[in-house]
């Protein structure tokens, strides 16, 4: 494995918009933990080959045909996002770039290597609250024998939610390592990809709780080694 002594060049994918918090907080987060973050969108052209690594963040809903449905009539969908960020994962899987999805990211991922996603789960919970929030307001329970569990070291987290979709079928080859009270799944990671970690919560709005800064902290070492 090649091993990197400068500071790993980290892409973060994102919405073309001039407001874009989640830019803002994930490349603090990276550089936080000791990388670099270069932002990638439609408007921002980045050379993939000169990274180390990959944040796939939150935003609007995927288009569903990627995950083989027909898109909802009157929806709108950020196909320009969906065709690049596609495109990008692709070449960070062929290449075995460390990679994170967040939320839409997380659910990039799982689609495009095979899963499948709920579309609304509002009228699923039961448990959980369907309301938006930023502030870590829900409880995540971590599987103990998951990666996930070894990079937080906790069995449960305390996490926020931004979502109203979320995965119905996972992947081949990867596993949930993560779920809330309503046993939606929270976190996938693949035993034959361990570069690789899905997370449905916003980590990069939770800065001031060590265990989330643990995710970021992970991604930067696994570029770097």
């Amino acid at each position: 494995m090649t091993t990197f002594t400068k500071i790993p060049l980290i892409g973060v994918t994102t919405h073309s918009g001039a407001w874009c918090p989640p830019w803002w907080t994930i490349a603090f987060a990276i550089r936080r933990a000791g990388g670099k973050a270069v932002r990638i969108s439609p408007r921002h052209d980045v050379e993939v080959s000169e990274l180390q690594g990959l944040v796939l963040s939150g935003g609007t809903d995927l288009c569903p045909e990627l995950y083989g449905q027909p898109a909802e009539p009157g929806q709108s969908y950020d196909v320009p996002r969906d065709e690049l960020e596609s495109k990008v994962l692709d070449f960070a899987l062929q290449k075995q770039l460390p990679m994170l999805g967040i939320c839409r990211g997380c659910q990039l991922i799982n689609v495009r290597l095979g899963g499948a996603l709920f579309r609304d789960i509002k009228n699923q919970r039961k448990l959980t609250s369907n309301r938006t929030m930023i502030h870590p307001g829900k409880k995540l329970f971590v599987r103990t024998d998951s990666m996930l569990h070894r990079i937080v070291e906790h069995e449960q987290l305390r996490i926020n939610s931004l979502h109203h979709q979320a995965i119905a079928e996972v992947a081949p080859g990867f596993v949930i390592s993560g779920t809330d009270a309503d046993d939606f799944t929270q976190a996938i990671e693949s035993p034959e990809k361990p570069y690789i970690l899905g997370v449905q919560w916003h980590p990069e709005y939770l800065p001031y709780m060590i265990n989330q800064a643990k995710l970021f902290k992970w991604l930067v070492r696994q570029c770097i080694e």
